[in-house]
C-alpha cells in the first residue's frame, strides 16, 4: 500500500503523538509499504511565525496538500491524526471516483475530549474564538472518514457511541511501548516516592495534585514528589505551600529511552489524575518500569482492573489522597498492583500493533474498491 499520512503534533519522538505517528510510519515501511509522513511544518500555514489559530491553519493546510498531493501522485491510504482533518476529510469524500481510503488515526477525539471537560467544567479553551467549534467541525470530519482507528477502547466508544462510521470500522490499538521499556525485571522493593508526568494543565488533574499532594507529604513522613516533563516556566512554589517545597523535586524535561526509564524507577507510585486522556502513554511506561498506577479511569487506565492492575479514581470527583495513602501504608497492595500493571503492559509491542494495522486498512481498503466496483 502506499500511505500519506497527516499528524497534527509535531513530528518529534520526545512527544507522545510524534512518537505514535512516526513509529507507526516506520513500522508499515519496515512491512513493505510506502508511507509519506508529513507534520505541522510541512503543510500549515505560517508555520513558526503565527501562532494563533494553529487548529484552522491546520485544517487549511492539510487540505490543500492533501488535495495537492493527490493532484499528483495516486494514493491507496489517506491517514489523519488530528481533529483539524475535518475540512480534508469533507473535501477528499467526495473525490471523484475516489478509489483511497479515508482513515481518521485518532491521537484523541476532541468531541469525546470536549464532553469530559464540560462535565467537569475544566474547559481549557479560555473562550477564544478561534478554540471554540473544533469538537463540532472534529466530528463532522469523523462522519465523513471511511474508518477510524483509535489508541483505546476509551474513545473507540466513544465513537461508537456516536456512530460516526459502521462499528466494523472502527478499531482500537492500544500504543506500543520502545522497546526499552519491555521486558525490564520487576523490582518490588522501592523507596518512599510519588511521580507526576505529563504538562501542567487542567486537564490532568492538576487541581487535584495541588489539593492532596500537601496533605499527603504532611502525613507520610519521609516520602517525596518528583513531577516531570512540566517543562521550564513551571515554579512548584506557585502550585504548593512552603512547608512542603523541600520534598518537591521538578524535572523541566527528560528522555523518553534515556532519563525517563531511570525516574519511573526511582518512583513507587506514579499519579495520573486526568480528566482526559486518549491513551496517556506515561501510565503504561510507569507500570513497565514497577510502579503502582494511580489514574482516573480515562485512556488506556479505563481498561485496567481497579485493585490488581492500579487503583482506579472517580472520573470526575476523584479522591487522591485516599488511593495514594492506602497504597503508601500497605506495602503488599502497593507491591501487588505495581506487578499486576507491569505484567499487563508486556503485550503492548510495535509488531503486533503495526500489524493489526496494516490488516484492517488492506481489509477497509479492498472493501471500499469492492463497493466502488
Amino acid at each position: 500500500m502506499r500511505l500519506l499520512t497527516y499528524s497534527n503534533c509535531p513530528l518529534d519522538d520526545a512527544l507522545g503523538s510524534g512518537y505514535v505517528a512516526l513509529r507507526y510510519a516506520a513500522g508499515l515501511r519496515a512491512r513493505g509499504h510506502a508511507v509519506e509522513l508529513r507534520g505541522p511544518a510541512d503543510y500549515e500555514p505560517g508555520h513558526g511565525i503565527w501562532r494563533r489559530a494553529i487548529r484552522y491553519r491546520q485544517a487549511l493546510g492539510m487540505a490543500l496538500s492533501s488535495i495537492g498531493r493527490l493532484l499528483r501522485s495516486e494514493y491507496d491510504v489517506l491517514e489523519f491524526y488530528g481533529g483539524e482533518a475535518w475540512l480534508a476529510l469533507f473535501l477528499l469524500a467526495r473525490w471523484p471516483g475516489r478509489r483511497f481510503l479515508l482513515v481518521c488515526h485518532s491521537n484523541g477525539l476532541e468531541p469525546h475530549c470536549a464532553e469530559v471537560l464540560r462535565a467537569a467544567a475544566a474547559g481549557e479553551s479560555g473562550g477564544r474564538w478561534y478554540q471554540l467549534s473544533l469538537g463540532r467541525l472534529a466530528a463532522l470530519g469523523f462522519r465523513y472518514a471511511d474508518a477510524i482507528l483509535t489508541v483505546a477502547e476509551y474513545d473507540r466508544g466513544y465513537a461508537l457511541r456516536q456512530a460516526y462510521v459502521p462499528p466494523d470500522r472502527v478499531l482500537a490499538i492500544e500504543n506500543p511501548l520502545p522497546d526499552s521499556f519491555l521486558g525490564l525485571p520487576f523490582e518490588p522493593e522501592r523507596g518512599p516516592a510519588l511521580g507526576f508526568c505529563g504538562s501542567w494543565i487542567p486537564r490532568k488533574g492538576t487541581a487535584l495534585l495541588e489539593r492532596d499532594i500537601p496533605r499527603l507529604l504532611r502525613e507520610l513522613p519521609g516520602w517525596r514528589f518528583t513531577l516531570v516533563g512540566v517543562g521550564d516556566g513551571f515554579q512548584a512554589a506557585e502550585h504548593f505551600p512552603a512547608d512542603v517545597l523541600p520534598r518537591i523535586a521538578v524535572v523541566p524535561h527528560a528522555d523518553r529511552e534515556t532519563e525517563l526509564p531511570a525516574l519511573y524507577r526511582s518512583f513507587s507510585i506514579l499519579l495520573l489524575p486526568s480528566l482526559y486522556e486518549s491513551f496517556g502513554l506515561t501510565a503504561a511506561e510507569a507500570m513497565a518500569c514497577g510502579c503502582a498506577l494511580v489514574a482516573t479511569p480515562v485512556g488506556f487506565a479505563a481498561g485496567l482492573r481497579h485493585g490488581e492492575e492500579a487503583m482506579l479514581l472517580e472520573t470526575h470527583s476523584p479522591s487522591l489522597y485516599a488511593a495514594v495513602k492506602a497504597l503508601a501504608s500497605t506495602p503488599d497492595l502497593r507491591q501487588r498492583i505495581a506487578r499486576g500493571g507491569h505484567r499487563r503492559v508486556q503485550t503492548l509491542r510495535w509488531g503486533p500493533a503495526v500489524a493489526a494495522a496494516e490488516t484492517a486498512y488492506a481489509s477497509w481498503l479492498a472493501e471500499l474498491r469492492g463497493r466502488a466496483a
